[in-house]
């Protein structure tokens, strides 16, 4: 068989377009490739902390991958604009980071799916099913590494499934953000999903609540930083934050502590847990002498939390 004969690799169906001439614009088919995202409802975002990683999970699906009993963590490049399928959390990494060293090898075009999903298998070692390897350097496929000025592209006209052998630690996180849930469709629930249409301000609310009332956010700890831009919360976890501070101003007080007693953190962190899992706060709230009280215990909590000055956790006037 000559060459020209040859079968064409399947990912040159979904080749990387040419860069925009435009420096303030990117062509859709050839977008810059930066960051990967893993999305998670918030009760698997509060486990993954609990871990302090994302935990690869064996591929169910019907990949090709599913007999081999692979165990990968899932990323992606994509923005969800209408809601994602997979939940509010979204843990970024950095791309050039998390590819360092590593070998690529194309697994599979699902094209079942709306747009189409390719799968690029990401590993330090060769793969127990006899895959191709995929070269982004010279394979003209949707994801293309320019060596000569050190950038990443990756085709958007696609979605892009990265499957990661092994687990991802958090600590390699660039940034946790909030995203809303789609309003009809759930990849892990279906139907049955009670976070559909859940906005990503509330999701961000719950999480940052249980995570500082469990003390698996505190100011002796790496993660924390994962909210944090310059010394204050970043937006998404500042619009997250308003929420709570929202929440807890309806609180009716009537009682005699202030923030200055000693069961004012205990009680502001017992809070926190209950609204972080959708529990009444009213009735431990009410023993505060005033909303103005709650308020300044509540933002000395979640300022230790942080380790950051109380002034840069903002109030319910700001």
């Amino acid at each position: 068989m000559t060459d020209s004969k040859k079968k064409r690799p399947e990912w040159e169906e979904y080749c990387v377009g040419e860069p925009s001439s435009d420096p303030d614009r990117f062509n859709v088919n050839c977008r810059p490739l930066k960051s990967v995202y893993h999305i998670a409802h918030v009760s698997d975002a509060y486990r993954i902390f609990e871990d302090r990683r994302l935990r690869a999970t064996l591929v169910t699906d019907e990949s090709r991958l599913k007999e081999t009993r692979s165990s990968v963590t899932w990323l992606s490049p994509n923005i969800w604009f209408s809601g994602s399928f997979y939940g509010n959390i979204r843990f970024e990494f950095d791309w050039k980071e998390l590819v360092q060293g590593k070998q690529f090898y194309w697994v599979e075009a699902m094209r079942k799916y709306s747009p189409v999903a390719y799968r690029i298998l990401i590993t330090d070692e060769k793969p127990a099913l006899d895959l191709d390897r995929y070269k982004p350097e010279k394979d003209q496929g949707p994801l293309y590494y320019d060596e000569d000025n050190d950038a990443w592209y990756c085709n958007g006209d696609f979605t892009g499934e990265f499957m990661f052998d092994g687990d991802l630690w958090l600590a390699e996180g660039k940034t946790v953000e909030f995203v809303d849930h789609h309003e009809k469709i759930c990849k892990k629930d279906g139907a049955s999903c009670t976070d559909f249409d859940l906005r990503s301000h509330q999701a961000g609310a719950a999480l940052l609540s249980r995570l500082i009332a469990q003390n698996l956010i505190h100011g002796n700890g790496s993660l924390r930083r994962l909210f944090l831009n310059k010394g204050k919360l970043h937006d998404d976890a500042e619009a997250s934050w308003g929420n709570i501070l929202r929440s807890f101003g309806r609180v009716e007080t009537t009682g005699k502590l202030t923030h200055k007693d000693d069961p004012a953190s205990p009680l502001v962190t017992a809070m926190l847990d209950r609204y972080g899992t959708k529990r009444k706060i009213k009735q431990l709230g009410s023993l505060f002498r005033s909303n103005e009280e709650l308020e300044l215990a509540l933002r000395i909590r979640v300022a230790k939390a942080f380790d950051i000055p109380i002034e840069n956790v903002t109030d319910s006037e700001s």
